[in-house]
């Protein structure tokens, strides 16, 4: 049976983007939540990830990709493919990420080796003993040729921490365990932006995959997949909504992902663009505010077409976020959702019938408006 990857839209809220994609194993089956932009007291918590225990590592094909790496093209003047589909999107980190501590039942009754550590959420544990990690199974491995005694460097936010810690051996399993829940992905669903169709490069989310406020994860490359929106539920006044979707590493990857930064996830295309149509490119300098639509799936996995307004342009001379502020009227796409939800991020702007920007963030006070980032932000990267 196929591991198919079932995915919650988790908010994306102005202010502050603050979130994450979250994996949970249960049974057959992947139970994820998508990337989130919200305020700190907001944002979510993923229990009951991992006991030591990672997801499979895909394939290291297009391994040779680096997340951040620095791009150095101008701005597309050409015409581009226009988005609007939605992406599975999975991140390989480097290292493994502590979704939280737990204790450790040992023949002695339960032990807690990281509590007196401050290691938190979205911390990656990149090695052990000088030894990189990128599995369960090495940590055991690695304790075991040590009698449990380690030294962990762990990242934060780009910098390294370390720290000395004796592990102590499980009850059931025997191994040595460190008292960390970790994971190896992050895997969600995001919308495509923009397919640059005489490089194949592309451009989805328009903001970061990040555990903290515009701090992207460490991770090495990714994947993205088709992906299929199954319905939504409707957002409301303090309350966000979330679309409801899935997808599988089962399928063939349409996409590789080199760059996970403040401006979304950018790589290159490898999918069939068949449907696609493309569209001329504005600069900031014509974006205005008046009516605009957004080209978005909430249903399916055909994106269709929003009535939206463009209500404040912000003058950026350089690369920034929340670009425009704007608010959705179109009355059946508030019928079906209440405006803006989690799963929205990425799907493009339109003005005048130009690509003019994305959908990146929502206002919890009001689920018809939100953040919007210009395109040439997206389109350097």
């Amino acid at each position: 049976m196929k591991r198919f990857l079932c995915v919650m839209m988790l908010l994306f809220v102005a202010v502050a983007a603050v979130g994450y994609f979250g994996l949970q194993e249960q049974d057959d089956f992947w139970a994820a939540t998508a990337f989130c932009d919200c305020e700190p007291s907001e944002a979510p918590y993923v229990e009951n990830v991992y006991d030591d225990q990672t997801a499979t590592t895909s394939s290291k094909l297009f391994g040779i990709f680096e997340i951040g790496k620095k791009k150095t093209e101008p701005v597309v003047s050409h015409d581009v493919l226009l988005g609007g589909r939605p992406l599975g999107i999975s991140l390989n980190l480097d290292g493994l990420m502590i979704t939280a501590k737990r204790a450790v039942i040992t023949d002695e009754g339960t032990a807690s080796p990281m509590d007196d550590s401050d290691v938190t959420f979205g911390d990656i544990l990149k090695s052990v003993n000088g030894v990189d990690v990128d599995s369960s199974d090495r940590i055991a491995e690695i304790l075991e040729s040590s009698d449990g005694s380690a030294v962990l460097e762990i990242s934060r936010g780009g910098a390294s921490r370390t720290f000395r810690v004796q592990a102590v051996r499980d009850a059931l399993t025997s191994k040595y365990k460190l008292g960390l829940l970790l994971q190896e992905k992050i895997d969600g669903i995001g919308t495509l932006t923009f397919i640059d169709p005489m490089t194949a490069r592309f451009g989805c989310l328009g903001h970061p995959i990040a555990v903290t406020e515009n701090v992207p994860v460490d991770a090495v490359y990714g994947m993205a997949y088709p992906a299929y929106i199954t319905g939504s539920v409707k957002g409301t006044t303090g309350k966000a909504g979330e679309l409801v979707g899935a997808f599988s590493r089962a399928d063939a990857p349409i996409a590789v992902i080199d760059s996970n930064n403040k401006f979304g996830n950018f790589g290159y295309y490898t999918g069939d663009t068949d449907g696609l149509t493309e569209i001329a490119v504005a600069s900031r300098e014509e974006v205005r505010p008046g009516k605009a639509q957004i080209y978005s799936t909430v249903i399916g996995n055909e994106p269709e077409w929003y009535d939206i307004e463009i209500i404040k342009v912000e003058k950026q001379d350089s690369p920034d976020d929340k670009s425009m502020v704007i608010r959705v009227t179109d009355k059946g796409l508030i019928s079906m959702t209440g405006g803006i939800v989690q799963g929205m991020s990425g799907s493009p702007i339109v003005q005048d019938d130009k690509l003019v920007g994305a959908v990146t963030h929502v206002f919890t006070s009001d689920p018809t408006k939100g953040y919007g980032i210009f395109i040439d932000w997206m389109l350097t990267q």
